[in-house]
């Protein structure tokens, strides 16, 4: 996925906040994008899924998970579910039965116990997880997650990331501070936000310019 002379400025300012910007997404493949806070990585995530429009002509569809949807303490998994995918695919009555035809083998083992419960009785990394695998089932091409891992355990962690994993054939772009989410993965692609342009980086690159670059090196350290 190749984004060719990206330009943009914010209507308010005649400032231009991407000047004539080349970069590759890893497609299919996991997309990392880093920066410092205010380099502009929610700014490019809204211009790579249609939230802001620029000079690009965008030629995929995409899903952009930045927060939660608000629900009410009495909503049942079983509810949010009806309500993400059942719009998506038609469904009037969202059964667990229905329910294994429409999503993957690991989102559906963490789902199932859940169920009936109201989100009242979750704790906030479940609540954010059961969204966060429902709209994974959503089928778009570009699947942007602004920091999907903030307020999670590392064991659901892992299980958000098996769920990225069961649809592979996506093309993810993952904003993170943390370099855990990094590591838990074998391929992946780095974007690292800086000064408004882009460094992108395979592992082993990623890995080396952590050694030298002041700002990876303290990513790289969870600092």
């Amino acid at each position: 996925m190749n984004i060719q002379h990206l330009t943009y400025g914010f209507p308010r300012t005649k400032a231009v906040f991407f000047d004539d910007v080349s970069f590759s997404l890893q497609s299919p493949g996991v997309n990392f994008l880093i920066g410092e806070n205010g380099a502009g990585k929610t700014t490019l995530a809204d211009i790579l899924t249609g939230s802001r429009p620029s000079n690009l002509a965008l030629t995929w569809q995409a899903i952009y998970l930045n927060q939660q949807l608000p629900m009410l303490s009495s909503v049942r998994v079983c509810d949010v579910a009806q309500l993400v995918l059942g719009i998506e695919y038609g469904e009037r009555h969202l059964t667990l039965a229905r329910l294994q035809k429409r999503v993957d083998a690991a989102t559906l083992t963490f789902l199932t116990p859940l169920w009936q419960q109201r989100y009242g009785q979750l704790s906030g990394g479940q609540r954010k997880l059961v969204q966060l695998l429902l709209f994974l089932q959503v089928d778009r091409q570009l699947v942007v997650l602004d920091e999907p891992t903030a307020a999670i355990d590392r064991q659901n962690v892992q299980r958000l990331f098996a769920g990225m994993r069961a649809h592979s054939e996506r093309t993810y772009l993952v904003i993170t501070h943390d370099s855990r989410d990094v590591a838990a993965f074998d391929a992946f692609n780095v974007l690292w936000l800086h000064q408004h342009r882009i460094k992108c980086y395979q592992p082993q690159a990623f890995y080396q310019a952590a050694q030298t670059e002041p700002f990876l090196g303290a990513f790289v350290a969870g600092h």
